[in-house]
């Protein structure tokens, strides 16, 4: 939940205006959700270049080409498939559709969804603390600040489910048995990335639908 939800609830739609709801509407991509966001790949990255001695200047460019490649491609694909499949379908509609019902029927501030956001803060505070007070808590609060994203909503059982696993081994093996156990748990992981982007290229060179696998 970005500024465009968070604004227009404490404020209301009439207070705001059109014109800064408009640039509001134009600024939907930017927190519609952050499961893409490139920046916790790019750290990613040069953590890695750091455990195996890759330089890190041949890295930075290496990611600058990525990052052209990948902006003009995208350019490419989208207008593209917009020709080929149509525009109307995609998602594009719905910071507009929710423009136009903001202007059409002004809101007043929402006070119940204030008060919630300050319960959110009050939490979030409480979670710090516990953290930086008791080494054994297992609550991050920036898990509670991501709680509410579109993603959760798919992989929390799956998170839950390596939780669990994670205080097994921890209180019976140990830190060293959890160590060991680190590889195996990331091969999971990027095997379970390998053979969807296996099927996603079988689909796209046989131009047949095949296994789904989100993100």
């Amino acid at each position: 939940i970005g500024p465009d939800e968070m604004m227009p609830k404490m404020f209301g739609t009439r207070l705001l205006g059109a014109q800064n709801l408009t640039m509001l509407a134009y600024l939907f991509f930017c927190n519609r959700a952050y499961r893409g966001h490139p920046m916790p790949h790019q750290l990613e990255g040069f953590k890695l270049a750091e455990r195996t001695n890759i330089n890190n200047r041949r890295l930075l460019v290496a990611m600058l080409i990525a990052i052209i490649v990948g902006t003009f491609s995208s350019f490419w694909s989208y207008y593209h498939i917009s020709y080929v499949e149509g525009a109307r379908d995609w998602f594009a509609w719905r910071p507009f559709n929710r423009l136009q019902s903001w202007l059409i029927s002004p809101l007043p501030p929402n006070y119940p969804a204030v008060i919630a956001m300050l319960i959110g803060l009050l939490v979030t505070f409480f979670l710090m603390i516990m953290r930086m007070s008791i080494f054994w808590w297992p609550f991050h609060p920036a898990g509670f600040a991501i709680s509410s994203s579109w993603s959760m909503n798919v992989f929390w059982f799956s998170i839950l489910v390596s939780f669990i696993i994670k205080w097994i081994i921890l209180k019976h093996g140990g830190m060293g048995t959890h160590r060991k156990m680190i590889p195996f748990f990331l091969g999971l992981i990027l095997g379970e990335f390998i053979i969807g982007s296996v099927w996603s290229l079988i689909g796209v060179t046989t131009n047949l639908p095949m296994y789904r696998f989100l993100f």
